[in-house]
């Protein structure tokens, strides 16, 4: 049997906990406007933790709406598109001229009037939230803009996203917003939308999927994904990628932003993240698992990335491990 090759995309996906809920499926006639606060505001708002990532998504059915994010110019978002806002901040969404509604109106069931589906003119939503883990150091999470819009016609072209909008669509349709079916397929919605993006958007400027779009760069980051705590060096995942020490060294740095140890670093300390909350391992079995020979070493490399000990890291998750929405 030919074994996968280990997939750092998969890698980095699987480490969010992807979970979801659909907050409105509602048609608005212009003007309307609704003000989306930044994601504090909305974790308080949810009632979830501070180790849970809250990331509003937008799926147009008809017409077209205007998104703005806070510090950014609007832009137009068209029947068919898909909208992720993972950068936290507040953004605007209208059609027309319209004060905007506060966003707390919407959870409880108010804000702009709504019209019945398929009023000419209308503009109708699917909107909700993506929870993912909280994960400073993810690079999936990292290499996303503040806004990510997939295109219709990107959305069409991927046979499992556009399916699976059709799908959530039905669902939501026949009222079924909380139910085991809709949080399944929010889930590979979130998933195949970043895949859309990764195979468009995401390659035009230096980054991890740019990284991921150059095959010898790839190998590498695979390679490191798959052996975590191997002994890596400059030379050892120059001979994966199949070039020299110094054309990989420059290789990787102006592909992905950063430099290869860097990376490396950073997914370990990322790992490690996971393990501290979600396991009740020792410190320095955490240390060997992830590449560090000592824990002062390990607790030194943690320190540097996210500014804080192991032990502080830990402690605040406690109590706090099952409150990740479903």
């Amino acid at each position: 049997m030919t074994r996968r090759k280990h997939d750092p995309f998969d890698d980095a996906l699987e480490d969010l906990r992807v979970s979801g809920a659909v907050l409105f499926h509602e048609s608005y006639l212009a003007p309307w406007a609704i003000a989306v606060p930044e994601e504090a505001q909305l974790r308080e708002l949810l009632g979830v933790g501070n180790d849970v990532r809250v990331v509003v998504f937008h799926y147009v059915r008809r017409e077209t709406f205007d998104l703005q994010v806070e510090g950014s110019a609007a832009m137009p978002v068209r029947a068919g598109e898909v909208v992720i806002c993972p950068g936290g901040g507040s953004h605007l969404m209208s059609c027309g001229d319209a004060v905007s509604a506060p966003f707390d109106e919407i959870v409880r069931g108010g804000g702009p009037q709504r019209v019945a589906s398929g009023t000419p003119g209308s503009t109708e939503l699917i909107c909700g939230f993506f929870y993912l883990r909280a994960a400073p150091l993810n690079p999936l999470l990292a290499a996303l803009p503040s806004a990510v819009r997939v295109a219709a016609d990107d959305v069409a072209l991927s046979p499992i996203l556009s399916s699976t909008a059709t799908m959530l669509a039905h669902e939501i349709g026949r009222g079924a917003f909380g139910s085991y079916t809709v949080a399944r397929l929010l889930e590979v919605f979130c998933a195949e939308a970043i895949s859309a993006y990764r195979r468009t958007g995401g390659i035009e400027h230096p980054g991890w999927f740019k990284g991921l779009a150059d095959p010898r760069i790839a190998e590498a980051i695979r390679q490191i994904h798959a052996e975590p705590a191997r002994a890596w060096t400059v030379p050892a995942l120059a001979s994966t990628a199949a070039l020299s020490a110094s054309r990989f060294a420059a290789r990787f740095r102006e592909t992905t932003g950063q430099s290869v140890m860097a990376y490396v670093a950073s997914w370990r300390v990322n790992l490690a993240c996971r393990l501290l909350r979600e396991t009740d391992l020792q410190l320095g079995e955490i240390a060997d698992r992830i590449g560090y020979e000592s824990l002062p070493a390990f607790s030194r490399a943690f320190k540097a990335q996210l500014g804080q000990s192991p032990t502080a890291w830990r402690n605040p998750g406690i109590g706090e491990r099952k409150r990740l929405p479903l």
